[in-house]
């Protein structure tokens, strides 16, 4: 009995590379996706910053945790402020004034009481309170500040003053890499000197002899140096918290190079304001510029991956993603 001669094996037709995505878009197929092309080195990985230094904070020692816990029910937000330039004036007896500052972000929160210690150029200090905040879009905001006390080293002036309300426009933009802001603030408020030149007004002089009043009363003298006190107690305390996430953060396998470089630099910037303020604060300022300027370039400039996910249509291009590389840039407006 004779077999039928066996079939052939069929033969797969060779695709050229360089005409697949021509074909392909022609019957509607969608092509391959490419991986996307490597970044350039540069000395900062730009998606690197696409977490934020929460993520890499050390636990709270037990005491500290403790402390936080009974501030927290007082003032939920709390801050230490370093005046890097600031203009003031009155408008009959009210005080207005433009601020510009470097902010520790000591605790943050999103509501709640703030309360905020500053430290002036001439190395006097203020203790104030912010009541409340409302947002106005494009991350301006109000605030309602309330009572403050107010410390001056400048002679003729008193050592104590107050601040009973006030009003201020404000914006900050706050660093990815540590807890570090650059803010601006424009106020009016009423402080002594505005009760004084107000009874002044109605009563001729009132404010002379409430101002010799307070001048020469030893409270006012105690408490303005208890006031001043508590800055170099708290720059301490502060440069030693940075120096301990600092460690914690080089011993973070999680953590980016990046994140290693500013929170040493962050520590070394708050031990030297120990010794030399401005110094210290212009470094910290320094530092969030850099975050804002590589945040910059990571919008502008990064490779970013390509979107993913089927369309709608069935056509096979890619939705999804709005093209800004998955994370957020090194610098948070609030």
């Amino acid at each position: 009995m004779k077999l039928p001669p066996r079939a052939p094996p069929p033969v797969r037709p060779v695709t050229d590379p360089s005409t697949a995505s021509s074909s392909a878009k022609g019957s509607g197929a969608s092509p391959p996706s490419s991986p996307p092309s490597p970044s350039p080195s540069s000395l900062f990985d730009l998606h690197a910053f696409a977490d934020s230094y929460e993520n890499h904070e050390p636990r709270p020692l037990p005491l500290a945790s403790g402390i936080d816990r009974l501030l927290d029910r007082v003032a939920p937000m709390r801050t230490h402020e370093r005046v890097l330039h600031d203009l003031g004036g009155s408008f009959f007896g009210v005080a207005v004034g433009v601020t510009v500052s470097q902010l520790d972000l000591v605790r943050k929160n999103t509501h709640g009481i703030e309360l905020i210690q500053v430290v002036n150029q001439e190395g006097s200090s203020n203790v104030e309170t912010v009541l409340g905040r409302l947002s106005l879009g494009s991350h301006q905001r109000i605030e309602l500040q309330g009572p403050a006390l107010n410390t001056s080293l400048r002679p003729g002036e008193l050592p104590l003053g107050a601040r009973f309300l006030g009003v201020g426009l404000t914006s900050d933009v706050t660093s990815a890499m540590d807890h570090d802001a650059l803010s601006y603030t424009v106020e009016v408020k009423l402080t002594e000197r505005s009760v004084a030149e107000l009874a002044a007004l109605a009563v001729p002089g009132a404010g002379d002899v409430a101002a010799a009043a307070l001048a020469g009363h030893g409270v006012a003298a105690v408490v303005a140096d208890a006031v001043l006190g508590a800055v170099p107690v708290l720059s301490a305390t502060l440069a030693v918290a940075s120096a301990r996430r600092a460690v914690h953060v080089c011993h973070d396998q999680t953590a980016s190079k990046e994140m290693r470089s500013f929170a040493v630099a962050h520590a070394v910037a708050d031990t030297v304001r120990i010794v030399e303020p401005l110094t210290g604060t212009l470094m910290n300022a320094g530092l969030v510029g850099v975050a804002a300027l590589c945040g910059w370039v990571h919008v502008r400039h990064a490779p970013h991956a390509p979107p993913v996910g089927p369309s709608d249509d069935g056509a096979g291009e890619g939705t999804g993603g709005s093209g800004d590389g998955g994370g957020p840039p090194f610098v948070t407006p609030s």
